[in-house]
């Protein structure tokens, strides 16, 4: 005769087992709808772009090559941007990271080297560190294909080709806008190569994400 206390131990085995699964299940699919509804509210906020100045908030991802006389440098970047609140992540085509840019219009940090750096004057120390001087609180407009330029040339749709862009009295940047990518309704920079004197500065965009998250 099978014993009641063995019955009973397999019995709470079990339903110990089954409560296990469900709770399992219950994870899964918690988490499945938490995906579901981030990306609801992401094609919410995309759809209802009607302008890129509507864009607070982003997360880019790329490639970054840079042109100098004598010198070619190339990156992967992965740049958040929180209304005028950048952080740029430079990194090697292996996914070393080699640079890590954060700040706002009025104050900069950089890590890069095993060396730390931070200033009240970004595009200053980034002239200073880096040795290009770049426009870095105008870079968070122009890749969303904003700009206070002169349109040169347009594309065959009409959207933006050429620009010329005067960042300070001495310095003025060439934009040449590529190509374009749709992001719900609107068109959004894919490729922008942005010149200035002994400087190329080439961005291809592949993905944007987290619009006014």
């Amino acid at each position: 005769m099978r014993n009641w206390k063995d019955s009973n131990f397999t019995r709470w085995t079990r339903r110990l087992k089954a409560f296990s699964e469900l709770n399992r299940l219950s994870l899964i699919f918690f988490v499945l709808f938490l995906q579901a509804c981030s990306s609801l509210q992401q094609n919410v906020e995309v759809e209802n772009l009607t302008h890129p100045s509507q864009i607070r908030q982003f997360t880019i991802s790329g490639k970054m090559a840079i042109k100098v006389p004598g010198n070619n440098k190339s990156a992967t970047f992965y740049w958040q941007q929180d209304q005028l609140a950048y952080d740029i992540q430079l990194s090697t085509y292996l996914g070393i990271q080699v640079a890590d840019i954060s700040g706002t219009p009025e104050y900069i940090e950089i890590k890069a080297d095993g060396e730390y750096y931070q200033s009240n004057a970004p595009e200053q120390l980034i002239a200073n560190q880096i040795g290009w001087q770049l426009p870095i609180n105008a870079l968070s407009n122009w890749v969303k294909g904003l700009h206070n330029g002169v349109i040169a040339t347009f594309h065959p749709d009409g959207l933006p080709k050429k620009v010329i862009v005067r960042t300070s009295p001495t310095q003025q940047w060439a934009l040449n806008y590529l190509s374009y990518q749709p992001l719900g309704n609107i068109q959004v920079p894919h490729k922008i190569k942005c010149q200035t004197t002994n400087l190329t500065v080439i961005l291809q965009i592949n993905q944007w994400e987290n619009i006014n998250q």
